[in-house]
């Protein structure tokens, strides 16, 4: 092998052997979460109307269990009344969602019994926040309306 391969193959495994180290290095960098930047940690209380197709008004609560950086995951149980029969029924599922602005925050919420998840958008002023919601129904209809969370006092 004349001196010139020698070299170049020299060359390529260093190269090889740097890449691979900082491959390797990324991989071993922490994996646990962020500290937050949002400060949603606990317990919320849900009040909500459904506007369309059908008024329904929603109680419950949101409790956010997971943050890291500027998202969150959570679970939210409701109960939702139909303004015109009264019929009462629960929705309950996760929820995940990110700030998606200086204190604007956006959610979707998947309620174990419907098909598509409710996607939320609200405002933060200090223990509150205040938004609209829209989703899609099976039957190519779009429930909308609007919400409010208050902090649990602690």
């Amino acid at each position: 092998m004349s001196g010139s391969i020698r070299s170049l193959l020299r060359a390529t495994l260093a190269a090889l052997v740097i890449a691979s180290s900082a491959m390797l290095s990324g991989c071993l960098r922490s994996t646990e979460p962020q500290p937050s930047l949002l400060q949603l940690s606990g317990s919320w209380n849900y009040t909500g109307v459904q506007t369309g197709p059908v008024r329904e008004t929603l109680t419950g609560k949101l409790t956010i269990s997971r943050e890291s950086a500027n998202s969150f995951q959570g679970r939210m149980d409701l109960v939702g009344v139909n303004g015109q029969t009264g019929q009462s029924r629960v929705l309950g599922g996760l929820l995940s969602g990110s700030e998606s602005g200086t204190n604007v925050i956006d959610f979707d919420f998947n309620a174990d019994l419907e098909a598509a998840p409710r996607r939320h958008v609200g405002q933060i002023l200090a223990d509150t926040i205040t938004g609209t919601w829209v989703g899609s129904s099976a039957d190519g209809s779009m429930p909308s309306g609007t919400f409010r969370v208050e902090r649990e006092t602690r």
